[in-house]
Parts: structure tokens; sequence; C-alpha cells
């Protein structure tokens, strides 16, 4: 007997919300999952047997037929029940059983269906389980970053309304503040100031930024979307701020962007570090290699760097 096989039938009916009837009985018709006997013909379960349990439940009730999905792998039961929207009824997901790239793909596909739905509590339980199963890292990154992304996508393509994308940023907004104001930042460390530039009217980029460099001990200022330069350097300079963070998603062919971000650089010391993110930077990429500015990437380097930036000074930045 392995440890992997530890649960008896009362405890998978308990935590599948499945009869023990029915249990055995989709055992014998489909062999939906195959538990360990004992010597005593005991039935023993696994917690990848649970799992699978769960989402045939929560599949055939959202009427999927089981004849039809018991031989459907693991993964394609987690996309159907995310078209649903139905993560919320689960109490949790073992990630050992499952890829993390697939439990994402599941919790994204069902924060979509939620914001599709204008479903406002359906998405915030979501995200507050997507949070509590992922690193912070992960979640920001992984999770938070690309529903941003497809959803403004979708409502630049006509799919969703720009209702939808409102609801989506105000509840992520609420999220994030609560995972920022859990941080417990020292008095004495540097501030950051973050935010987009006047034109750039997506904050989600600068929200996880933010984010992020409270979780490295920063004390940030987060001053919104569509600053322009001079209301962020007098932010910057009243509060002697060490570095600033800015996010440029959308539109990536503004022409006032290079002479804003100039006067951003003009207005700073030359030792304030100026860190430019998000999924529309690369088209700004000249402009910022002019002003000698830190082209994030992605948040792994974004933290690395603001560590450097901590420890070593500003000086750093010119190996990045």
């Amino acid at each position: 007997m392995t440890d992997e096989y530890k649960h008896g039938i009362k405890t998978v009916a308990m935590q599948t919300g499945l009869t023990q009837f029915t249990i055995r009985a989709w055992e014998k018709r489909y062999d939906v999952v195959t538990p360990l006997r004992t010597e005593t013909n005991r039935r023993l379960y696994s917690d990848a047997d649970i799992l699978r349990l769960t989402l045939l439940r929560l599949t055939t009730e959202a009427g999927y037929n089981i004849g039809r999905i018991a031989d459907l792998p693991t993964e394609a039961l987690l996309e159907i029940i995310g078209t649903e929207g139905m993560i919320a009824q689960i109490p949790a997901i073992a990630k050992e059983t499952v890829s993390e790239e697939t439990s994402l793909r599941f919790y994204i596909a069902s924060c979509l269906t939620a914001v599709k739905q204008f479903e406002t509590q359906a998405l915030e339980s979501t995200l507050f389980a997507a949070s509590v199963a992922f690193s912070q890292p992960v979640f920001l990154e992984k999770l938070i970053t690309p529903l941003m992304r497809e959803i403004g996508e979708q409502w630049r393509t006509g799919t969703l309304r720009i209702a939808h994308e409102h609801l989506a940023l105000a509840i992520v907004r609420t999220l994030l503040g609560r995972i920022y104001q859990g941080f417990d930042v020292s008095p004495s460390m540097p501030n950051m100031v973050v935010s987009t530039p006047r034109g750039q009217l997506h904050e989600i980029g600068a929200l996880i930024a933010g984010t992020s460099a409270a979780s490295q001990g920063w004390r940030v200022t987060y001053l919104g979307p569509n600053l322009p330069a001079e209301e962020i350097v007098g932010c910057a300079v009243q509060n002697s701020a060490k570095a600033v963070g800015l996010s440029l998603i959308y539109p990536t062919d503004d022409p006032n962007i290079a002479n804003e971000l100039e006067k951003l650089r003009r207005g700073l010391r030359e030792d304030v570090a100026v860190f430019i993110g998000g999924s529309g930077a690369v088209a700004y990429d000249s402009v910022i290699k002019a002003i000698g500015a830190v082209r994030v990437d992605d948040m792994l380097a974004f933290r690395t760097a603001l560590e450097a930036l901590r420890a070593d000074g500003s000086d750093t930045f010119s190996s990045l």
C-alpha cells in the first residue's frame, strides 16, 4: 500500500459531494477512477481520484452526460468547468495532481466567464481562491496579468463591453489593495512612485508593479493612471523617491509618450531609477533607452532589479 492511496470511500463521498452508490456505479460502468484494493477488499482513493470525481460531478451538474465525459482526461474536465464558471464550488485544486499551467488556465477561464456574465461574487471568490492556491509572484504574473490582458483584447475586438473591463478592474484593484495593505513596510524603506503616463488609461500593470514592489519592502506611492509627467515628478521629488515605475499598455503608437517620458527624466534627479514595463513598453523602446530607463520584461526581472537597487544604489543599472 502506498501513501498516495489513503482515503476511504466515506471520506471521498464527503469531499466530492457524490454518494457512495454513485461512486461505485461510475467505477463499475465507466471506469472513471481505479481505487486501490486492500487485502480486505476495501477501496482506497488518492487525492487525484478525489479531484477527478469532483470535476465529473460538477461537469454532470452543468448538463454533460457522464457517459460522454467519463473518458476525458482531468485537464479536459478542468477546461469544461472553467467555461461554466463553477470554480468557486471546488474547495481547493490539488495542484500536485495537475500541472500549475493547467490550474492557471482553469482559474483564468472561470474568471473570464464570471466577467462576461457580470457575476461579481463569482469573480471575487475565484480570484481569492487563486490568491491562496498560488504564490504571490505566480498569482500576479501568471494569472492576473494574462487575465487582464485577455479582457483588454476582448474589449478592443468588441467581444466584451467597456463595462466588463471596468467590473474586472474594480475587483482586481480592490484585491491588490488588500494584498498591499498586508505588507509590513518600514518607514525607513525607500519610496517608489508608480503610475501611468498621460494618455495611458490602463492601470493594471501599474497596480501589479506597485504590489510587487511593496512585497519587496518598498514604500509605494500609487498615483493611478493617466498622469502628466509634471505630476509624477512633483510627487517623486516631494517624497524623495528612489525610483519611479511606469506602465505602458495601450495605445502603443501615442506620439506624445516620448515627450512625456523625456520631461519625466529631466525632472528627476540622476540617481532616481525609472522602470517602464507593460505589454506596450516595447513599442517605445527607443525613447526608453534614450532617457536611460530600465524596460522591464517580466516581474521576476523587476523584483531582481528592485532588490539590486536597494542593496547597491542606482549604479547597479548600468549593467542591466
